[in-house]
């Protein structure tokens, strides 16, 4: 009897064994997973976060399939630029590919106001061609947030399309200028190969120009034209200028570096592109988050199939509070894995140091005919107090 019941103590402790070493394993790596290679600290920002833990998770239709979302791409129809109090008294020269175009005046800090009505819009037969013009105060009372001393002007819907001129003697100062074409058949399409990256990370921008209606043999003489430089502007307003090349198809790429010291300033980055072709004026921007690699996803996870809890060990290397979220998928009775419930969980983090956030997906109840074999999906690692997304990963974990 002894024996035997040493023996079965064994075989119990060494199936025990076997089930907590299958339980505890490193988070998968994919391509085009966000991971950091090594972490930096960082000062908090002058707004007080929230010290108190909080975790939840909430049920999903399995029926309904869940998509990322893609890299974001931003479509213009409009132009802008700084001029000088000379330009506008000789006449500013606009391009305009479509009539019923919108012309917006600005004053720069210390310049003088300019009402509509000390403004002229002159086609390139010569002819004054405004339809409509509106000042600062009836632009604010319609809604927009227009600076004082602004001013917005309609050219006609029958107007040709040229060079225009926009011309006021009584400017002094500097003034910035924008045209937006709404009814214009080209277009600028500016799009980021990826809506947040770390710092000291790289970016590919891309911009390209769309004409309606335009065959293919047009498109191409129209592209082989197109011309353009870029700029990486940071929350703070540093810029860095960046080199845009033609490529084969006649699109405009760069590759662009963030800089690995990024920014205390809390807001997202962005890439300006400004483009011509064959006269006609583009610009277009797409924003960003970069993110300081302040904490990461370390060691072994410990995911419990019996709990569905996934416990996720973290290093910290700047004092904050850190947020994992993530998509549990399960299998159905046809085998197929499905989404079935959304975890958050976050909590606060002296640092630097050592801790864990545990996904609750026990808190959400399995479709019927739903269980194991599991999988942990889209699981990120945000910085609340910073507002920085850190790390993610498209498939971290099977249990």
């Amino acid at each position: 009897m002894t024996i035997h019941s040493t023996l079965l103590a064994a075989a119990v402790l060494a199936v025990l064994s076997t089930a907590s070493a299958q339980a505890a394993q490193p988070l998968r790596v994919a391509a085009g997973d966000q991971i950091p290679a090594g972490l930096v600290a960082a000062p908090l920002p002058a707004d007080e976060s929230e010290h108190a833990p909080l975790a939840f998770a909430w049920a999903l239709d399995p029926a309904q399939p869940l998509q990322a979302p893609g890299p974001q791409a931003a479509i213009s129809r409009s132009y802008w630029q700084q001029v000088d109090a000379a330009e506008l008294q000789r006449g500013l020269e606009l391009p305009l590919s479509a009539p019923d175009a919108v012309i917006q005046l600005s004053p720069a800090p210390g310049a003088r106001a300019l009402p509509a009505s000390s403004l002229q819009v002159r086609d390139p037969a010569g002819r004054s061609s405004v339809a409509r013009s509106v000042d600062a105060r009836q632009l604010q009372d319609a809604g927009m947030p227009v600076g004082d001393g602004s001013s917005m002007l309609r050219t006609g819907t029958t107007s040709a399309a040229g060079v225009y001129r926009l011309q006021s003697a009584q400017a002094q100062g500097r003034y910035v200028v924008q045209v937006l074409e709404p009814n214009s058949p080209l277009r600028l399409e500016v799009q980021a190969s990826q809506t947040q990256v770390l710092a000291g990370g790289n970016v590919q921008l891309q911009a390209r120009l769309l004409e309606d209606g335009a065959s293919a043999a047009a498109l191409r003489t129209r592209r082989g034209s197109l011309g353009g430089e870029a700029l990486l502007v940071a929350p703070d307003g540093r810029s860095w200028p960046q080199r845009l090349l033609r490529t084969t198809d006649g699109s405009l790429r760069a590759q662009v570096r963030i800089p690995a010291e990024a920014s205390n300033t809390q807001g997202l980055w962005e890439l300006q592109v400004f483009a011509q072709a064959d006269g006609v004026l583009r610009d277009g921007k797409v924003a960003f988050a970069v993110a300081r690699p302040t904490a990461r996803f370390v060691g072994q996870a410990m995911p419990d199939p019996s709990s569905r809890q996934v416990s996720l060990p973290l290093q910290v290397a700047a004092a904050g509070r850190y947020e994992a979220r993530g998509t549990l998928y399960a299998t159905a009775a046809n085998g197929q894995l499905q989404p079935v419930a959304q975890a958050h969980a976050a909590a606060w983090f002296d640092g630097p140091g050592r801790g864990a956030l545990v996904l609750p997906f026990d808190q959400a109840a399995l479709p019927a005919g739903f269980g194991a074999p599991y999988e942990l999906r889209d699981l990120q690692l945000q910085d609340q107090s910073r507002m920085a997304p850190i790390e993610s990963r498209a498939l971290a974990l099977r249990f």
